[in-house]
């Protein structure tokens, strides 16, 4: 696949009627067509400030949408924090003097310039903005946070976004009858992907709501006509499963942002009766890979996707990708292609002369019956007062003998933690992961009935 260099349509799957986002619930529902979007975003542009930043912390997934085509059009570049706390945003408009922020609604305590974003009403008398992008322009830039906490940028061009999400397409065979509901926020890599780029490339509906709670999201699913497809996080899942609820018809779940037991994604195909897949990707690359997780072990490289190992660096080079990116896990790789997750490079931990993944500890740890959520912790030095590992899990009815016997045999006595503390839930942020400054808070302030420590 040659990368392409000529303009790209702002729609590249656009066709003027097809329904393009779904905006409210049950008989208030309303379609948005893709004519009605692109006019909507034109009549948006024209009223955008004139900063050259624009911060998009929108939730609903229609305005921040509209938001980021507006700013396509208006020749802005979009900047998506990893959430929307002030402080973020505060620590981000300070790279990017300037920077405007975009809502819909307003945001408490923000000392930044705010326009709160509304559907607007088109006008199509007015001349309109350029649809037209251009490859190489610079569309937004996306942030992680890194170990310290400080958000890090990754820019992406318009042109690689759009052969990424043409090539996700392809390997989960999506169409633009699917109807998708996303449970992950539009400013994560994995929501924006699947939920905004990928849609607008082949022109699929997607509801606006991000629904949280199993009743919210089974309530958004029979929302929209199928086939349906639902784009969600292992903790979502494990709630869809555990309330019970009868569901609509799936033709597929797609999960990222963690890794997902297979036990969890046997009971999800059997609950829900539909199929599951998995994304492999990163803030950096995206999507790269996915696998079918009840039926092969092995992860499979979209196409275009290679390898080059430099020592005991491992980087991904993609015709989506502007130049090679350095993969921070480790993988494992078999003779027909496929690879293992072994686990975040920087997660790799050492006990008694022994190496083990976080990764795989943390699969262990949550296919235990009765483990409803569970994390491992490394302590680091200073900190460790009772042994290496802790783990923190919500697991109602168990204590310590229970868990230390569900891993028993499943791995290493030495990795089993010295320190288990019992809590009602994992403090788990908006994409359900679990910052690590938040687990160690916990485990610091553990009352003493709470954490269970080792003979």
């Amino acid at each position: 696949m040659t990368k392409t260099l000529d303009p790209l349509p702002l729609l590249p799957g656009c066709q003027a009627d097809r329904p393009l986002f779904l905006t409210g619930a049950g008989s208030s529902a309303r379609v948005i067509s893709h004519a009605a979007f692109v006019s909507g975003a034109a009549a948006l542009s024209r009223t955008l400030p004139a900063s050259r930043y624009l911060i998009n912390l929108c939730n609903d997934r229609y305005l921040f949408a509209l938001g980021f085509a507006a700013a396509l059009m208006r020749g802005a570049i979009s900047l998506f924090p990893p959430n929307r706390l002030v402080e973020t945003a505060h620590a981000i408009a300070r790279d990017y003097p300037g920077a405007t922020c975009l809502g819909d609604a307003p945001v408490d305590g923000l000392r930044l310039p705010f326009q709160l974003i509304e559907e607007p009403v088109a006008d199509r008398s007015a001349d309109a903005p350029p649809t037209q992008i251009e490859a190489a322009r610079e569309a937004f830039v996306i942030f992680t946070s890194g170990s310290t906490g400080r958000p890090l940028p990754h820019p992406k061009c318009w042109g690689d976004l759009v052969s990424c999400a043409r090539v996700a397409a392809r390997r989960f065979g999506f169409r633009p009858e699917h109807g998708i509901v996303a449970t992950v926020a539009p400013q994560h890599m994995y929501g924006l992907e699947l939920s905004i780029l990928v849609p607008f490339a082949i022109g699929a509906q997607v509801a606006a709501a991000r629904p949280f709670f199993p009743a919210d999201i089974r309530a958004a699913l029979s929302d929209l006509p199928a086939p349906r497809i639902l784009v969600t996080t292992p903790v979502h899942l494990a709630a869809c499963i555990e309330s019970g609820l009868a569901w609509p018809d799936l033709d597929m779940v797609i999960s990222a942002t963690a890794p997902l037991p297979r036990a969890l994604a046997e009971r999800v195909e059997s609950c829900l009766s539909t199929r599951v897949l998995e994304i492999y990707g990163s803030t950096e690359t995206g999507s790269i890979a996915s696998r079918e997780t009840c039926r092969d072990p092995l992860w499979r490289w979209y196409e275009s996707v290679r390898t080059r190992r430099d020592g005991e660096r491992l980087s991904v080079m993609a015709d989506f990708l502007p130049a090679p990116v350095e993969l921070a896990d480790v993988l494992e790789f078999e003779a027909n292609g496929g690879f293992r997750l072994v686990g975040r490079a920087s997660e790799m931990v050492k006990v008694a002369g022994k190496r083990a993944s976080l990764a795989d500890l943390n699969l262990k740890l949550n296919a235990i019956d009765g483990v409803r959520d569970g994390v491992f912790v490394a302590l680091e030095p200073g900190e460790d007062q009772v042994g290496r590992l802790a783990a923190i899990v919500v697991a109602p009815g168990l204590d310590r003998p229970s868990i230390i016997a569900g891993l028993a045999g499943h791995l290493d006595p030495a990795f089993y933690p010295r320190q288990i503390l019992f809590v009602a839930h994992l403090p788990r942020n908006e994409t359900g992961k679990l910052p690590r400054r938040d687990l160690l808070r916990l485990l610091r302030i553990a009352p003493d009935d709470d954490a269970h420590d080792a003979d």
